[in-house]
């Protein structure tokens, strides 16, 4: 999760350093507007004679023009002082325009803005303008109403204040990249030291992971073979059981021949003693006879309460047997679920590997081409 954390991370940064670098087109020029260039010209009646206009113009020799306004103070047109002097100047202009109203030499379709238009906006319409009017005054107004004009001058003027503030601010944007990708090309880079580490890792979890599911499997293996053996050890168990047995009934018979012969010696000594002096030595061998089956009956005895012992701790141990085995198959099916444990382990740490390699190499080109960024960025400072 870390790495697919790390992964969205070089992502996001990748895009806002492209935002940050190539910003979407906007005005630059909000500190510099058309009315800090504004310049109060003279407002007339269109019905003004041309002497009277001759007249202000001579009295005031700075404006560059004036404004034709009808009611309420709208501009209707423009006058420009160079244009009014020299369609004034002709051999016989006097005879023939003083008298007549102004509007005669009135441009009524010059240019009008709005005095809060964006400057850049301003000297774009005043550039499309015919070049015989290249050099008019832009009349501005606003609400409507006349609030002074600018000259070409002006525009030029306002032209280089808004070239000068656009390099200040593709300086500080530059500088500011400069300093977002640095930060970035660091970040990147504890990334990418990040993502190694993880990588690293990675692999010693792979390795451990293998190991364990070696050891598993040969735990697995080693429980196989004590339960091979283990019934084996079962079947020899009831193997001797039934050897048990099988010297019990041998028991039991030697046991019967012992009465027998005591029988059998009793019956010997009984007729000796009818013999007299001539039977004294039978009753002898009669009588050892007899003691003979009599510690043959307790030898039997003996081993017969011996093999009870024997067979009862060989029951025991069968039962204890078949309750191991069980509980070795248990263990078994742990140590298998282990294995399955470790296998998904091992493919989940192999997705993690591979997914840290594919973390590294991204985190190592993108802080290549930060790098370069960078480098781009610090020689457009230069």
């Amino acid at each position: 999760m870390g790495l697919l954390f790390a992964e969205r991370i070089i992502v996001n940064e990748t895009k806002k350093m492209e935002h940050e670098m190539y910003p979407p087109q906007q005005v630059r020029d909000s500190r510099i507007t058309a009315r800090d260039y504004c310049r109060p010209v003279p407002a007339l009646h269109g019905d003004l004679s041309c002497r009277e206009v001759l007249t202000l113009l001579r009295q005031q020799p700075l404006i560059p023009c004036m404004v034709v306004c009808e009611e309420g103070s709208k501009p209707a047109g423009l006058i420009m002082r160079d244009t009014f002097y020299r369609k004034l100047t002709g051999r016989f202009a006097a005879e023939i325009y003083y008298s007549r109203s102004v509007d005669l030499f009135a441009d009524m379709d010059a240019l009008m803005i709005d005095i809060n238009t964006a400057p850049h906006t301003i000297i774009e319409l005043a550039l499309k303008r015919p070049e015989a009017l290249f050099y008019d005054c832009v009349i501005l107004t606003e609400h409507g109403k006349l609030s002074g004009v600018i000259t070409v001058q002006d525009l030029m003027i306002m032209s280089g204040e808004l070239q000068s503030d656009a390099e200040k601010q593709r300086t500080l944007t530059i500088q500011g990249n400069y300093t977002h990708v640095h930060e970035m090309e660091v970040s990147l880079q504890e990334v990418t030291v990040a993502a190694k580490e993880t990588l690293d890792e990675c692999h010693r979890m792979n390795e451990w992971t293998r190991n364990g599911r070696t050891k598993l499997d040969e735990v697995g293996q080693s429980y196989t073979k004590v339960v091979e053996n283990m019934h084996e050890q079962q079947q020899q168990v009831t193997k001797l059981i039934d050897d048990v047995d099988s010297i019990s009934s041998l028991t039991k018979g030697i046991t019967e021949l012992a009465d027998k012969s005591g029988l059998l010696a009793i019956n010997a000594s009984i007729e000796a003693a009818h013999a007299g002096e001539h039977g004294r030595g039978f009753q002898i061998v009669a009588a050892e006879v007899r003691m003979l089956a009599s510690q043959t009956r307790k030898f039997a005895e003996d081993i017969t309460n011996l093999l009870g012992n024997i067979s009862r701790l060989a029951t025991e141990t069968g039962e204890l047997t078949i309750l191991g085995v069980a509980e070795i198959h248990a263990s078994a099916a742990y140590v298998s679920e282990g294995g399955k444990l470790f296998g998904e382990l091992e493919q989940a740490v192999r997705h993690v590997e591979n997914t840290g390699a594919s973390v590294h190499r991204l985190a190592e080109n993108t802080a290549k081409q930060a790098a370069d960024v960078k480098k781009e960025l610090g020689s457009g400072l230069s």
